[in-house]
């Protein structure tokens, strides 16, 4: 909860005491100490070398359980790959293949995924999804 009510009384030990009341708001402000958790949905395995540009290769799902800015979340896969991010939903993303691929340069792709979100400062996770890639 991002809000806590509480009602205070306090009195005197006087012969007649008099009791006061008062109401105190406690708003807890999110730090960010979540890092992102990235979740591998469902995957494709291995993938043909002739598979055409855009096939999907598998699902990715991304939570912060921090809230506003620290708890939204930005996706990327490292460099050199033959292969992108597309966001489908909020925080799922698919990967798929950017070229056509061939097993006999390349038989198998570590692909680097790393998961960000925008909080201050930001915290991030890696995650590997290794890719083989099957011979036609």
């Amino acid at each position: 909860a991002s809000l806590h009510e509480l009602y205070v009384q306090a009195k005197d030990r006087g012969p007649s005491a008099v009791a006061g009341h008062c109401r105190v708001l406690v708003s807890l402000l999110d730090v960010n100490d979540n890092a992102p958790e990235v979740t591998l949905t469902s995957v494709s395995t291995p993938v043909l070398e002739d598979a055409p540009p855009g096939t999907v290769i598998a699902v990715i799902s991304v939570l912060d359980r921090d809230s506003g800015d620290n708890g939204r979340v930005s996706c990327e896969v490292g460099p050199d790959v033959p292969f992108e991010l597309h966001s489908s939903f909020r925080n799922y993303y698919t990967l798929v293949t950017t070229q056509a691929l061939d097993r006999e340069l390349v038989p198998e792709y570590n692909v680097s995924i790393t998961a960000r979100d925008m909080g201050s400062p930001a915290l991030l996770t890696h995650s590997v999804l290794t890719v083989p890639v099957s011979d036609v």
